[in-house]
């Protein structure tokens, strides 16, 4: 479980930091030519990225102690 817990993390972290990886490993391989996600897109990946981290955090991660 401790490697899950790190893994989630890291994810969390590079979703916060670069929300356009995530977009380019979900759309972006698909779309032909230089698609780019919306600014409305990269904030609420963002917004999402901190809201899961913290409810992990202070949620589920003591659960498991």
């Amino acid at each position: 479980m401790f490697l899950f817990a790190i893994l989630f993390i890291v994810i969390a972290v590079v979703n916060i930091i670069y929300p356009r990886f995530g977009w380019y490993m979900r759309y972006g391989w698909a779309v032909k030519g230089d698609s780019e996600p919306s600014e409305g897109y990269l904030l609420f990946s963002r917004i999402c990225g901190i809201i899961v981290l913290l409810v992990f955090l202070f949620v589920v991660l003591p659960s498991w102690s």
